[in-house]
């Protein structure tokens, strides 16, 4: 099928689930950002609905539906002023060829809305359309004698993203792009990485193979992060250097055609880990490859997660820094002082992809689960990603409050012993299949002996 006509497919799928009888809907694609006090703009990034019903990701753009009349594809083409600073704007052809849509320009839709006067209106995508209507050429929408109906369009973008969990063929090939990307950037930092390089200089580096082989952007901002700064799970990377000694996370994904990959991996900024750091390196690798090993249809992500969390109580036990029975040390959250994110995530056309808990569920306030992004039973066609971690996080370890819950069950001199420790994550792009799962970031090694071997070819150059 080509991309066309599985875009469309995506749309008949979506419509049959909204089952409307009468109204209109408007995926509204976004506005770029100004940055405040410049005459530059954030880089573009259109909605993930919009993308998904579309199949393009033009800025300022909208796909109208109508029940009756089915999809319209309005964009905004630039004027002769915006051709001088910014060229002549999207290729047409190519628009329709992955869209499947005729490409009408923005200002007819105002008489594509004035025919549906009075009728109901739902706005999903960005909400920037009922802000700032004008920046989209449109009046305002109470001229045609309508009223967003926010609870319509609530239910209606739930609908998109159900349907946008489970990945059809074209979804999967652009994943598997950016998956390859993200391993490039990966394996050269690890070849690369020395004592006395910044975590900026990484940056570039693997922000640059990313492009080198076939990125279209990073997928998020990349994380970077030595010694103490690894404890910081979104740390963004600084002019700090690498020591011998200390260990590097680095999270960090390339996008292609607005897909994500999202990759992490833990490596000794010099040669080998060393005594504490590969006990606990150890540890999340073995929990990792369990957790794939257990991902089937079926199989309810939450408990993927609780069962990650008591293996990791039961390491931590053996090492002296928990103490107790490792299913009562989760029950407790005892477990989330070292480990306190969730196991992963869904992932598409965001990094933290919509629909990842399902309908009727509600996130926990738990101490252990608050952040555990995906509750939902896995079925063929996802993508998750298995990302577990450990850390020493003074905002977590320094309270009194928990230091004296936890007073019995933690060995809190070994704890300070490791101050300055940073953490652990590895993380992998899964895909759901009929039979298990495929790692989609295979070929990116992550257990001791094969990040030490590609450790030692950086001091061999």
């Amino acid at each position: 099928m080509n991309p066309a006509a599985l875009v469309s497919s995506r749309r008949d799928r979506v419509a049959r689930a909204w089952a409307l009888e009468r109204g209109a809907v408007l995926v509204a694609s976004g506005l770029p950002v100004p940055i405040a006090g410049t005459d530059q703009f954030h880089e573009f990034h259109a909605h993930p609905e919009f993308r998904y019903l579309a199949g393009v990701g033009e800025p300022a753009s909208v796909l109208a539906f109508d029940p009756a009349t089915g999809w319209e594809l309005f964009v905004t083409l630039p004027t002769p002023d915006d051709r001088i600073w910014t060229g002549d704007g999207p290729d047409l052809d190519a628009l329709r060829a992955s869209s499947g849509l005729d490409i009408r320009p923005i200002e007819s839709l105002a008489g594509w809305l004035e025919v549906r006067r009075a009728e109901p209106l739902a706005v999903i995508g960005n909400d920037d359309l009922l802000h700032r209507p004008g920046h989209y050429r449109l009046p305002a929408l109470e001229r045609f004698e309508t009223a967003h109906d926010a609870a319509l369009a609530g239910r209606l973008s739930w609908d998109v993203a159900e349907a946008r969990r489970a990945k059809d063929p074209d979804e999967l090939e652009a994943m598997r792009r950016a998956a390859a990307a993200s391993r490039a950037g990966h394996l050269l930092v690890l070849r690369t990485a020395r004592p006395g390089m910044t975590e900026r200089d990484l940056q570039v580096e693997l922000e640059a193979e990313f492009f080198r082989s076939g990125g279209d952007r990073t997928a998020y901002g990349s994380i970077v992060g030595s010694g103490p700064n690894a404890a910081v799970l979104h740390f963004a990377p600084t002019r700090r250097s690498l020591n011998d000694g200390e260990l590097v996370l680095i999270d960090a994904g390339a996008e292609v055609d607005g897909y994500a990959s999202d990759v992490t991996r833990t490596f000794p900024a010099g040669r080998r880990f060393e005594g504490i750091q590969r006990d606990l390196y150890r540890l999340v690798y073995e929990v990792q490859r369990a957790a794939i090993a257990e991902a089937r249809p079926g199989v309810e992500y939450r408990d993927l997660h609780l069962r990650a969390c008591e293996r990791i109580a039961a390491g931590l036990a053996d090492l002296g820094i928990l103490r107790g029975n490792p299913a009562d040390l989760v029950e407790m959250d005892a477990h989330a002082l070292f480990f306190p994110h969730g196991l992963g995530h869904l992932l598409g056309l965001a990094t933290h992809d919509a629909g990842g808990c399902l309908r009727g569920r509600t996130p926990s306030d738990r101490f252990g689960l608050k952040w555990l992004r995906a509750d939902l039973p896995l079925q063929p066609g996802y993508v998750v990603t298995i990302e577990p971690g450990i850390y020493v996080i003074p905002a977590i370890l320094d309270d009194p409050a928990r230091r004296e819950t936890y007073r019995d069950v933690v060995d809190w001199d070994r704890v300070d012993a490791l101050r300055g420790f940073g953490g652990i994550r590895i993380e992998d792009d899964i895909l759901v299949t009929e039979e298990g799962a495929e790692v989609l970031t295979a070929g990116l090694p992550s257990d001791i002996a094969a990040i030490e071997a590609l450790r030692q070819e950086a001091f061999d150059r």
